[in-house]
């Protein structure tokens, strides 16, 4: 796995030659080694060779192209990303009910755990006296739905709504999430197909039109760390300024490089998504930290 993550954006033109994308952008030929490479993202006005395509698949670079408004809208993920992926994509066809219960209601568990960590952390009134009720799936997400918007409650202010597009507070809040929440769906997308399971055999999360449903499942505990980060803009930040800048674009895509400990090793991120969804999924035990810092 690589190191870096690459963005591209403007009218350039990438391609491939001996191991290296190579950037053209106006007299300019800039090469860029594919080995250190964990993910690029492109902006849909690039244009970019087949060739390279294959290329960063084959070395499992996390490649995300952008829409118009600079919003991840494709992932490109390998059809193959594990030598076993066959007879790990049997026993996924054979995960019960029992199963998908327990897996989701400890990833729920997990989630809850951390927001309550960071209410702890940033010394905020404490979620209390609500009697969570994890015997279903109903009631598991009753209970997730519940705490998240308490959360988002004492984190962005009681007027603050999921989704809302109509306040430019919440607009520019909501703008933020989303954004740094494809960014870390992503990333699950590469690691549940580097583990070889398919993304649309999933535990909780259900749609037709949803392609990712497993990763949308195994997400939920690194949601916080998107949900953190735009806590710490929103503080900073004046009303007036209250846009989704290229500068914020970009410390949302670093998050992955940032450092956690995963059972008491530190570690990056990305490194640390793909232990847990092995982990998670075949019944090992871990330990996940995250780091905050309020700055």
């Amino acid at each position: 796995m690589g190191f870096k993550i690459v963005e591209l954006e403007n009218s350039w033109k990438i391609g491939y030659k001996l191991d290296n994308i190579i950037v053209n952008y106006k007299e300019f030929v800039i090469p860029i080694l594919i080995s250190e490479i964990d993910v690029l993202l492109v902006n849909n006005q690039l244009s970019v060779s087949v060739r390279l395509l294959s290329e960063l698949s084959k070395h499992n670079v996390l490649v995300i192209i952008c829409d118009e408004k600079h919003i991840p809208s494709t992932l490109i993920v390998p059809i193959s990303g594990h030598y076993n992926s066959l007879k790990i994509l049997e026993k996924q066809m054979q995960w019960t009910d029992k199963y998908k219960f327990e897996k989701w209601r400890d990833i729920i568990k997990l989630k809850i755990f951390f927001e309550d960590q960071i209410i702890d952390f940033l010394k905020l009134d404490k979620i209390d006296n609500v009697n969570y009720n994890y015997d279903s799936f109903v009631s598991v997400q009753g209970a997730e739905a519940l705490h998240a918007r308490m959360l988002f409650e004492r984190l962005f202010g009681k007027k603050f709504i999921r989704f809302d597009e109509e306040n430019d507070e919440n607009r520019f809040i909501n703008s933020t999430l989303n954004y740094g929440f494809s960014i870390i769906l992503s990333a699950f997308c590469r690691s549940i197909v580097k583990n070889g399971y398919d993304t649309r055999i999933s535990l909780f999360h259900k749609s037709f039109s949803n392609h990712f449903a497993l990763a949308s499942d195994l997400m939920e505990p690194f949601r916080i760390l998107i949900t953190f980060y735009t806590y710490k803009v929103i503080r900073k930040l004046k009303k007036e300024h209250l846009i989704l800048s290229s500068e914020i674009k970009t410390q949302l895509i670093k998050i992955l490089e940032e450092d956690m400990y995963y059972n008491n090793e530190r570690i990056r991120i990305s490194i640390g998504i793909d232990k847990y969804v092995f982990d998670i999924l075949n019944d090992k035990e871990f330990k996940i930290e995250f780091i905050y810092d309020i700055n």
